[in-house]
């Protein structure tokens, strides 16, 4: 698929550097230090859907927007397009986000050329980068699960409940609760469930709605960390 690039001109374009990369060690740092000193915190990471979605009706033209393979499957990312409330909703979480991951990779446009190209249009200018993979990363981290079995973890997402049986038996962690989410419009019932328990870390995989979510719970004093397929048991096992 080609699309036409329909960018507002600026001057300060966005360019991805991977030397701007935060490494994993400093993360996991900067994690810390927020669970001790109880301040909220957010790690999100924007990938070819999330790119796709914030460039509808912009970058991705209106008439566009059909071509885009899972546009009418929400269990791709969580959402169908057109969107433009999560549109909107997801470009605010990015711009608030502490950390934001992203692709260094730019052999498909839909990867860090999309990225740049949408951050540029809207001015987005994050606060730290790191690679949108260090999701896959984490978990394989003694460093990550030494922090983890110190606090009250809750996880949001379809494996949810099977990741925390996995984290209690394995490494002694404890989880507070467990939350799935299937889609866009389930965002604020997850807000309202989460407000019951009493955690300190949210691990979340929930495609596109993960972003809106860490950054979210991060505004109520909460660590968020937009997990994605790395809450698959494959890398905790």
């Amino acid at each position: 698929m080609v699309y036409s690039i329909n960018r507002r001109g600026s001057v300060d374009s966005f360019i991805i550097y991977k030397d701007d990369f935060a490494e994993i060690s400093e993360i996991i740092s900067r994690v810390n230090y927020c669970l001790r000193n109880q301040l909220g915190f957010s790690l999100v990471r924007v990938g070819d859907a999330e790119n796709q979605v914030m460039a509808q009706g912009t970058i991705i033209a209106e008439n566009e927007i059909a071509e885009i393979w899972w546009a009418e499957d929400e269990n791709w990312t969580g959402v169908t397009l057109p969107n433009y409330p999560a549109r909107d909703r997801l470009l605010d979480a990015v711009q608030k986000a502490d950390i934001v991951g992203v692709l260094h990779q730019d052999e498909v446009f839909i990867w860090k050329p999309l990225t740049e190209a949408v951050f540029s249009h809207y001015n987005i200018k994050p606060r730290q980068l790191c690679y949108a993979f260090i999701n896959t990363y984490l978990p394989k981290s003694d460093q990550f699960i030494s922090l983890l079995q110190h606090y009250r973890l809750l996880l949001i997402g379809k494996a949810a409940r099977s990741l925390a049986l996995l984290l209690q038996e394995k490494y002694g962690i404890e989880v507070a609760g467990t939350i799935s989410i299937s889609n866009y419009s389930e965002l604020e019932w997850v807000m309202e469930e989460s407000s019951k328990l009493d955690f300190d870390l949210a691990l979340i995989s929930a495609g596109t709605n993960a972003v809106i979510l860490a950054v979210e719970l991060a505004a109520q004093g909460k660590v968020a960390i937009d997990l994605g397929r790395g809450m698959h048991l494959e890398f905790w096992e």
